[in-house]
C-alpha cells in the first residue's frame, strides 16, 4: 500500500515540477515580451532592421578596407538609407524623409558620439588655452606661458631639424601659440600703460 502511495506521490511531485517549470517559462516569456515592448517604444523596429542589414554590408566593406570599420559602417547605413528612400518612393507616393533620417541617426549618433566628444573637447581645450594666452590675468602667468611656448617651439625645432619640411605644420602651430602669448603680453603692457596714465 505504501509503495502505491509513494508512486502517486512521485507522480504528484513530477506534475508540480512540470507546472512550476511551465510557470517559469511563462513568466520568462512575459518578461521577454515586456522588454521588447519597452524597447520598441523607445527604439523604432526599423532601427533593428537597418542595423542587421548594415552589419551584413559592414562585413563586406571590412573585407575590402579592414582598417576603417567606423567609416565602413557609416557608409553602409547611409547607403541603406538611400536605398530605403528610393524603394519607398517606388511603392508609395509620399516618402517620410524625417523617419529615415531619425532611424539612421539612432545608429550614427552613438557610433560617432565618442569622436564628436573628442573633437569638442579638443576645441574647448584649444579655445581655453588661446584665451589664456591672449588675455593673461597677471604678468607672471603671461611670462610663464611665453616661456613654455618658446621652449616648446625651440625643442620641437631642434628635435625635427633634419625633417623641417615634413614637420612644418607642427612648427606653424607652435609659432602661432608663441604669437598669441606675445599678443597677450602686449595687451597686458597696454593695460599697465593705461593705468599709469590714469594715475
Amino acid at each position: 500500500m505504501s509503495a502505491i502511495t509513494d508512486f502517486f506521490q512521485k507522480i504528484q511531485n513530477q506534475i508540480l515540477e512540470i507546472q512550476t517549470t511551465i510557470n517559469q517559462i511563462k513568466t520568462s516569456w512575459e518578461n521577454f515580451q515586456k522588454f521588447w515592448d519597452l524597447f520598441f517604444t523607445l527604439v523604432p523596429w526599423e532601427v533593428l532592421l537597418l542595423l542587421i542589414f548594415s552589419v551584413i554590408l559592414l562585413s563586406i566593406f571590412n573585407s575590402v578596407s579592414p582598417k576603417t570599420p567606423k567609416t565602413n559602417l557609416t557608409i553602409a547605413v547611409l547607403l541603406l538609407a538611400a536605398l530605403w528612400i528610393y524603394f519607398w518612393g517606388l511603392f508609395s507616393k509620399e516618402v517620410t524623409y524625417s523617419k529615415v533620417i531619425i532611424v539612421s541617426l539612432y545608429i550614427l549618433v552613438p557610433l560617432h558620439a565618442i569622436g564628436l566628444f573628442q573633437i569638442l573637447f579638443q576645441w574647448g581645450k584649444k579655445w581655453y588655452w588661446n584665451k589664456k594666452r591672449i588675455q593673461p590675468k597677471h604678468w607672471e602667468s603671461a611670462l610663464h606661458q611665453l616661456s613654455l611656448d618658446y621652449h616648446q617651439l625651440v625643442g620641437n625645432a631642434h628635435l625635427n631639424h633634419t625633417e623641417i619640411q615634413e614637420n612644418r605644420d607642427s612648427l606653424y602651430k607652435e609659432i602661432e601659440k608663441l604669437e598669441l602669448s606675445l599678443k597677450g603680453m602686449k595687451s597686458l603692457l597696454s593695460q599697465t600703460d593705461q593705468t599709469n596714465e590714469n594715475q
